[in-house]
Order: structure tokens, then sequence, then C-alpha cells
């Protein structure tokens, strides 16, 4: 744990093993429950620091923590390869990722600004009105393991340009990163107990903390279920939920079949698949689908897979055996209710080989679960409308892709699909960080993106002058 700028050794540990060799990466103290009070009193005072320091001078720490993370890229990069079982390319994206997040949550902090409002309707004339937005005070953050740095940092950066503390809790699995960037952002300058790094059970101590009244706003990445239990015991509060998805593509007969192929198959293998906008469900006019699922197959075996730390390596393992072993298991009961698999359904050990399956019912795990897996669905369809139909047929709705060179269809598609974003000539993956980012239905509640975030990290108080007093 990293408290009031101090490592914390005493205690209970947590130990991280490397996802693809096993081996051990290192190790963390576990926050306790009688601890809760002191990180909570802490960050309380961080709080009432943050409150003080001008946007200005947000700003001019936020870019420097990104300087010093962009001088210590590699070292990010190896961890995160180490604990997540990134590929080393993987790893280097998301720590300039990383890098940029922070760079526009200083840009953000400049753009705090409250607004005049009229009151010129009001019987007793002579009222001046506007609002401010300041900051909740204190923030709980909770990451998941897939990109513990950059989402880390899209909490932690726009927390810090709204002028509040933050307790970040980041996944059991992947704390080295999260530990290591705390100690960044403090050495950028801000006060030790703004930033807190707090490891344990989400389901005990991310519980408590968000239980906690004084704990004003929540910013939650990772599955529904466990976004469900922080939403029952966080109460009245400002929450932020990212809740995934089940990442969806339609494919008309009107667009480049080779170029979709080899997208589809990058954003839906990168990452082991492990991505909440990884492209699970491809929906293809039955007309070209062939065609498709043949180029596809084409890339899934060009695909080299192995030791994530070699730079020729693009698929590494799953986080851990477990998960490993709940996505074979799916892909078995989806496969016993129809269709076939084209390739894959195949590991080596820890690595899950990229997996195409084809015309499996809607109502299969693959379907309808997120699989955070490298496995990807292509069934047929005869119209837009059924396509569109089956691309809202989940409780999920993140990010959709359509790949087709007419206007009208696209715009139909943007009118219909029922998901935060719709992407058109691209997949569901696509993501710039600067952008709002966040789902319908299951998928969440509230937006990412670091100006979207800072608005949800902050309140409007609204003043009024009457001047005829």
């Amino acid at each position: 744990m990293l408290i009031n700028g101090k490592i914390l050794k005493e205690g209970e540990k947590i130990i991280v093993y490397s996802p693809y060799s096993e081996e051990k990466v290192g190790e963390v103290t576990k926050a306790g429950k009688d601890q809760v009070p002191y990180i909570i009193e802490t960050a309380k005072r961080g709080a009432s620091l943050m409150k003080k320091l001008s946007w200005k001078k947000r700003g001019e720490m936020l870019n420097k923590a990104a300087e010093n993370l962009q001088q210590r890229k590699m070292e990010f990069a190896k961890l995160l390869v180490k604990e997540a079982g990134k590929t080393i390319t993987d790893a280097v994206k998301e720590t300039e990722r990383a890098v940029n997040t922070l760079k526009e949550s200083a840009i953000a902090a400049a753009g705090i600004q409250g607004c005049t409002v009229p009151l010129e309707n009001s019987e007793d004339m002579g009222r001046l009105g506007y609002y401010q937005r300041v900051p909740v005070g204190i923030v709980l953050a909770i990451t998941p393991f897939n990109f513990p740095l950059n989402l880390a940092c899209h909490k932690i950066g726009p927390a810090l340009a709204a002028g509040n503390a933050v307790i970040l809790k980041p996944a059991s699995k992947t704390p080295l990163s999260s530990i290591l960037l705390g100690q960044i952002v403090i050495q950028a300058g801000f006060p030790p107990e703004a930033i807190s790094v707090v490891c344990g059970d989400g389901g005990e101590i991310g519980n408590l903390l968000a239980a906690d009244p004084r704990v004003r706003k929540v910013s939650f990445t990772g599955s529904y279920e466990t976004g469900k239990n922080i939403c029952m015991a966080a109460g009245v509060k400002k929450i932020t939920m990212e809740l995934g998805s089940t990442g969806a593509v339609i494919v008309t007969p009107h667009t480049d079949i080779k170029k979709a192929a080899a997208k589809i198959c990058k954003a839906g293998f990168a990452n082991g698949g492990q991505v909440c906008i990884s492209v699970q469900r491809v929906y293809v006019h039955t007309s070209i689908q062939e065609e498709l699922i043949t180029e596809m197959k084409k890339c899934a075996e060009q695909i080299n897979s192995g030791n994530p730390m070699l730079p020729e390596t693009e698929l590494g393992p799953m986080i851990t055996k477990k998960a490993l072993k709940k996505a074979m298991e799916r892909i078995e009961q989806s496969l016993q209710t129809g269709g076939s698999c084209v390739i894959g359904n195949q590991n080596d050990g820890n690595i899950l080989l990229p997996t195409i399956l084809r015309d499996v019912p809607e109502s299969a795990p693959v379907i309808q679960e997120e699989m955070f897996a490298p496995v990807i669905t292509v069934n047929g369809y005869n119209t837009l409308s059924e396509a569109i139909s089956c691309v809202n047929g989940t409780n999920f709705g993140l990010q959709a892709g359509v790949f087709t060179d007419r206007l009208e269809e696209a715009m139909v598609c943007i009118d219909n699909i029922e998901c935060g974003s719709v992407i058109i000539n691209d997949t569901c993956n696509f993501r710039e960080d600067q952008m709002p980012y966040g789902g319908v239905k299951c998928s969440g509640i509230g937006k990412e993106g670091p100006k979207y975030a800072v608005e949800e990290m902050t309140e409007i108080k609204m003043i009024i002058l009457n001047r005829k007093v």
C-alpha cells in the first residue's frame, strides 16, 4: 500500500504472479478493515490541501507526472508484461496512452469553469446568479487488471485535475504498476495525502471504502456483478460505472472484406481479448459470410503467440488459469447449442489460441456473456434491421462497429444501435483517450475521458447575489 507517501510493508501480503510463467513478480501489503479510518482521514486531509491549489498548479503537476512517466516508459512497460501478461508491444502502447491521459487531464484542469444563470424571471429582480464547479472531495477509484496503468490514469488524472484527493484500489492481480504510478504522481508535487493506493479484495476493502460517507465519488471499471455490489455499498453519492460489453460489429456487403477481416481480428485478439470493447460478435451479410470467415481465418493463423516479453509476440496469456478455463467452458457450452469452430479452441499453457466460431445461436454464452478472451463469433444476417436487432439483443451496450461505404446504411445503424458509441468503418474496439467513453444498459453509468470525468468528479455550487439589499 501507498499511504501518505509511504509504502506500508507490515501486514498480510498479496503475491503477484506472472500470467505467462507463473513466477512470482512481487508482493504488496493487503489493507485490513482496521486501516480504513486511517486511509479515509489521510484522504480527507489531502482533499483540503488539493482544494487550495489553483487549476494552473494542478495542471503543471499533472504535466510533470506525465513527463516522469514518459522518462520511465520502458520500466513501466516491462512491469505490465510481468504482472498483466501483456505483450511488450501492447505494454509500451499502454504506457504511451497513460502519458497522454495525464496530459489530457492537465488540459481538463484548465477547462473547469462555471456559468452565469439568468434570473430575470424572478419576481424579485436585481439578483445575479452564477455557478462554480467545485471538487467533490474524496474520489474512490477502482481499476481492473486489463489496463492497470492507463485506466488508473483515467481516474487519478481527472480526480486531481478537479482538485480532489483520490484513493486508488487496483486489481489484486496487478497492483505493482499502480503503486509505482502513485509514487510518480507524488514526485510531481502533489500532496502525499492526496493520492493513496490501497490493495486488497474488492468485495471487502473496496466495499468498505465505497460505503464511507466521506467518499463522495466512486469511479469503477470492471464486471457488471461487481459494479452492482459496489453501487449497493456506496449508497447516495456520485457514481461512474464502466461495466463491460459483448462488443459487436456489423459487416455489410459494401465494404473492403480483407480490410474488415484484418481489423476485426486485431481488435478481437489484442490483449488476449481481455478488453471490454474487444470484438466478440460479428454479424455479416450472408452473401459475404464465407469470404469474411476465410479472410479472418488467414489472419488468425498468422498471429504469433508466446512469451509476451519478445517483440514478435502478438498474443499473450490469459490473466489466470481460472480465466482460461472459464473461457473454454463457455466455448464448449456454446458449441453444444449449435454452430462450429473455424479455428482455435485450443490452449498453449495459459494462452488461449485465436478462436473463431460461426453460426452460433444468439442465446449461447459466447453471444450473451462477456467473454474477455480471444474468441470471435461470426453469424450471418439477411437484412440490416436483423443485424441491428442482434447487436441490440444483449444486456450490454458499450460500443459497436459498422463496416459500410454507404451513408444511408451508416445512418440507419447510428440511429438504431443501442450503444454508447457507434464507430463507422472501424471496430467496436476503437477508443481515443480524450473522447467521452461509456455505455448504456448494463454497460455502465456516466462517462470517462478526462474532460468528461472532471465533470463527473465536481459539484455545481450555485451563487446568487441580491443587489437590492
